[in-house]
């Protein structure tokens, strides 16, 4: 690949990117194991809603439909295998009306770059980097034609962005700033009061699934989830070098070496555009970051937008460069997977995460284990993770027992521990179990334990369980953490309170 190629050497790199890209893709969702975000997403799309705990439910609908066709990991991941190319093709096509070589260059860049080429786990980023994309593609091509149709199907994806992650709405706050910096045009607050309305529909059956369901979305997402939150001196420096990365950092020296170029193309009316699609987001992100760690895939949805502006703003001797070097760059990566995949298991055993490895990796062994207990236990694990990973492969449902976290408890609503009342139950953990932890709950109790792979698990085998008192030392704990929906939300159905505590309100205590 050299610095310059001709329109129909890059065109063929595309097809090729295209189809190796699909190849590749597909080996690694059928060569991945089951991640813990993964299991838990399933267990949306088992039972299909049109809510869930943490987030909005695009991700459950997404792999409802793939659990039509299957449920083997590589079905499952079908959607996020097709995202990266779709949204590569998309690219040219936007792009290739205003010049078809850099509409190439913009495509290969985004669909070669790691994140892109090697991402296929199905999360709830699959469905908003997708429809945030297309939004903003149908705003692009809405700005080019004025036309209104545009505006509209802008505002129905945006809708579907929103029901994938809430990290859509600094999309919206990108074309609200985008709106204020446009020139000024005859019809274009109009059309731009269209977008919104379009979306409007898909927020307010969010709002009214939280309405219905504790506000859960909103507590978790809002309230319960920044446990760890403060200002580190390190965070916003990690937040720098996480862009620099997702930049590469050759792509970043050409973006500051011709920075006049990119200034000039950020004046005009599509270089704004994408500038502001990019930079909003990125700027409250920067923030955030002096509170929270920024996590790689908070940022992913933003970035198409990067690589189609570098595309046009920079020359093409250096995007042929940059190009190049991003072959080295995912290269690079490739390699270092296929050594660590290469490696046997027990080359990470004294890894402080062996266990979590085994677990994902050796289910099936682990599975064998609790082939005794079957049909006389009920089953749980102490965590999301471990229970959504054994549930995918055991075929049955491990409850969570205990209080957990605030991630991820979306088993308050799948499991009912009133129903357990009396029952055995089987807990397996990754570490020894305390009595005083299990103790209270059961008439009596037993401690096992396993080797699988050099790593050892335990089993708490509890006979006769207590709900009561699990009810009010283990669920009114997580009531009052969790479920203390502010007094001013006012609030439907709540399914934990209804569940466990009729009669009582899931409203904070007012202050004294």
């Amino acid at each position: 690949m050299t610095d310059s190629m001709t329109e129909t050497q890059l065109a063929r790199w595309f097809r090729l990117a295209l189809g190796l890209g699909l190849a590749f893709k597909l080996f690694l969702a059928a060569a991945a194991p089951m991640s813990g975000d993964e299991a838990y997403f399933l267990i949306w799309g088992k039972q299909p809603d049109y809510g869930f705990y943490d987030h909005p439910p695009m991700v459950g609908w997404m792999l409802w439909l793939m659990l039509r066709f299957g449920d083997a990991e590589w079905v499952l991941r079908i959607p996020v295998v097709l995202l990266s190319l779709a949204v590569g093709y998309g690219i040219y096509r936007l792009l290739r009306d205003e010049d078809r070589e850099r509409a190439y260059l913009a495509a290969l860049l985004y669909m070669l770059a790691p994140t892109s080429l090697l991402n296929v786990i199905i999360t709830t980023d699959t469905g908003v980097i997708l429809f945030s994309f297309l939004s903003a593609a149908m705003l692009w091509r809405a700005e080019k034609n004025a036309t209104t149709r545009d505006f509209v199907w802008s505002g129905v994806f945006l809708g579907l962005a929103i029901l994938s992650k809430y990290f859509s709405v600094l999309l919206v706050l990108a074309y609200l700033v985008y709106w204020r910096v446009a020139p000024k045009r005859a019809g274009r607050n109009r059309q731009f009061v269209w977008l919104f309305v379009s979306a409007l529909p898909f927020l307010a059956l969010n709002l009214y699934w939280n309405y219905e369901h504790c506000w859960a979305n909103i507590m978790f997402n809002v309230f319960n989830r920044h446990e760890g939150a403060g200002f580190t001196p390190a965070r916003p420096p990690l937040y720098l070098l996480l862009n620099l990365y997702l930049m590469t950092p050759l792509l970043a020296w050409f973006a500051y070496r011709q920075r006049r170029e990119v200034l000039a193309y950020a004046r005009t009316g599509q270089g704004r555009l994408l500038a502001v699609l990019f930079l909003v987001p990125m700027a409250v992100f920067a923030l955030l970051s002096f509170v929270k760690t920024i996590g790689l895939h908070w940022v992913l949805s933003f970035y198409p937008f990067f690589f189609m502006f570098m595309a046009l703003a920079l020359d093409k001797a250096t995007l042929g460069k940059a190009l190049r070097f991003m072959v080295y760059f995912t290269g690079a990566h490739v390699l270092a997977i296929a050594i660590f995949a290469a490696l046997p298991l027990q080359a990470f055993e004294r890894w402080g995460k062996y266990d979590g490895m085994v677990f994902m990796l050796r289910p099936h062994e682990i599975l064998e284990q609790l082939q005794p207990y079957e049909d006389s236990f009920e089953f749980a694990t102490d965590g999301y993770s471990a229970s959504a990973i054994i549930s995918y492969h055991a075929r049955r449902n491990f409850a969570v027992f205990g209080e957990a976290s605030s991630h991820a408890r979306h088993d308050d609503i799948v499991t009912d521990f009133r129903q357990f009342d009396g029952k055995n139950i089987l807990i397996l953990l990754k570490k020894e179990p305390e009595f005083d932890h299990y103790g209270p709950y059961f008439k009596s109790l037993e401690f096992k334990h396993f080797t699988v792979s050099g790593a050892t698990y335990y089993i708490v085998l509890g006979h006769g369980f207590d709900y009561r008192a699990y009810r009010e030392k283990v669920l009114r704990v997580v009531k009052d953490k969790y479920y203390a929906v502010p007094r001013w939300l006012p609030m439907g159905d709540c399914y934990f309170c209804d569940k466990y505590f009729p009669g009582e309100t899931c409203h904070a205590p007012e202050r004294k």
